[in-house]
């Protein structure tokens, strides 16, 4: 059998490597978030870069437009333009503060949009004085297709940049991907064999615990047996053997009697010679009652029902059916002295005036049943009852023991109003044994 210890280190084990997978997670989780930032930093980039190209080249064609037609309200669309330009510009320089290569190209476009923006004021400036003419604005036509041809090609080495920055990241984020999911992977994977060798050992130790509990039950099972088998021998002896000398005493004692007519003495030990033999004879019924194996478990039920009032002064309603078929032996050595501990434990722990004895048989089963109006069992100690069998003492435990070994159950239920008793069994007949389930009506038995 496997040690607590070894069960409870490979619990431990697998709880830490569920811990750790946790641990490793975060930190991946982490990594693979940061990874994507950065790719998203990068797309803002590429955006920012479209953006730039988009306004910038919005800019130049608002210049074209004004100095061919001198609308005031293209003026004015261009200055906005030119804001933009410049805006847009600052985001790139922004974004890209963290790459000195991108810092770099990101001077060269400034200097290249400050150049296209004077050379656009200076045009702008001639078609105001109205000395805008073709060969004035030639020149600075020139000068900005040349700075735009530059500003293209900073743009392009730019976006280049970036995207190569952003197969680097996405190669980056799908590894941070990939080591996230071979670290959970990895992790589950040893916690759960671990959980399963776990499991394994736990189920060991349920098997050896199982094969204990079985070996204990045969035991008490065969200690039970040799009780009844002592309990008879022992009934058989005191009948056989010191109920007859008890007998030859008393015979003796009046044929003293007949001699000493008359002499109190020798009527006194006439009396203990009676008192004697009867309950010798009670004891050894007790033991083992001979209607049991003689007319069967109807019998032996009356007759006990019978002494029982007698001699507790409890009055007992009985109610079985009769005549009643015989069953095995076992079966019914197990209800009669499941009725023998019920009652006995009424007269003893309950303080009731009256009981009431039930035997029903339905179906394949045996239900015997014993209650009484007396002031019940204590909640703590019905509930010990039923956890472990422990809390109702010897006889209880002894009872619960007969009746789970023949396949049966037992039950209790107790308030402040009494406590009920219920065995039930399966039914086993006797061959060739007569049967017959007629109930009787309620025999009521005084004390």
């Amino acid at each position: 059998m496997f040690s607590t210890g070894k069960v409870n280190a490979v619990l431990a084990a697998a709880v830490l490597f569920l811990l750790l997978s946790t641990c490793a997670a975060y930190f991946a989780f982490n990594r693979l978030q940061t990874s994507e930032q950065w790719v998203l930093h990068t797309l803002d980039v590429q955006h920012a870069l479209d953006q730039f190209t988009a306004t910038a080249g919005r800019a130049g064609r608002l210049r074209s437009e004004y100095v061919q037609s001198g609308d005031p309200i293209l003026l004015s669309r261009q200055a906005e333009a030119a804001v933009e330009v410049r805006n847009a510009l600052s985001s790139i320089q922004r974004m890209t503060a963290d790459n000195i290569n991108q810092q770099a190209l990101c001077e060269r476009l400034s200097q290249l949009t400050d150049r296209r923006l004077v050379l656009t004021d200076q045009a702008v400036e001639l078609k105001r004085s109205g000395k805008s003419t073709a060969e004035s604005q030639a020149p600075l036509t020139r000068d900005m297709m040349s700075a735009a041809d530059e500003t293209e090609t900073v743009i392009h080495s730019m976006e280049t940049e970036e995207k190569q920055l952003l197969t680097e990241r996405r190669n980056r984020q799908a590894a941070s991907f990939t080591m996230v999911v071979g670290i959970l992977l990895t992790c589950l994977f040893l916690a759960l064999v671990l959980f399963l060798i776990h499991h394994q050992l736990l189920m060991d130790q349920v098997r050896e615990r199982l094969r204990a509990e079985t070996a204990q039950r045969n035991l008490s099972a065969r200690l039970l047996t040799l009780q009844d088998e002592e309990r008879r021998k022992f009934a058989r002896e005191l009948h056989d053997s010191v109920g007859q000398h008890l007998a030859a005493i008393k015979m003796a004692i009046e044929m003293l009697h007949r001699k000493l007519p008359g002499d109190p003495i020798v009527v006194d030990c006439i009396k203990l010679s009676d008192d004697a033999i009867s309950e010798t004879r009670t004891i050894s019924h007790l033991l083992h009652p001979p209607l049991l194996d003689e007319a069967g478990l109807n019998s032996a039920i009356r007759w006990f029902v019978e002494g029982f009032a007698k001699r507790s002064g409890i009055r007992v309603n009985l109610q079985i059916p009769d005549p009643i078929q015989r069953f095995e032996d076992s079966v019914e050595l197990v209800l009669f002295r499941a009725l023998q501990e019920g009652l006995t434990n009424v007269h003893r722990h309950s303080g009731a005036t009256q009981a009431d004895v039930g035997l029903v048989i339905s179906g394949n089963r045996i239900t015997l049943t014993v209650n009484d109006n007396g002031r019940g069992m204590p909640a703590s100690a019905l509930r010990d009852l039923k956890e472990d069998g422990t809390a109702g003492g010897v006889g209880l435990a002894g009872m619960m023991e007969r009746i789970r070994e023949i396949g049966g159950r037992l039950e209790i239920k107790s308030s402040s109003h009494g406590t009920e008793i219920v065995a039930r069994v399966p039914m086993r007949q006797q061959e060739n044994a007569p049967s017959g389930t007629l109930p009787s009506e309620v025999q009521q038995v005084r004390g």
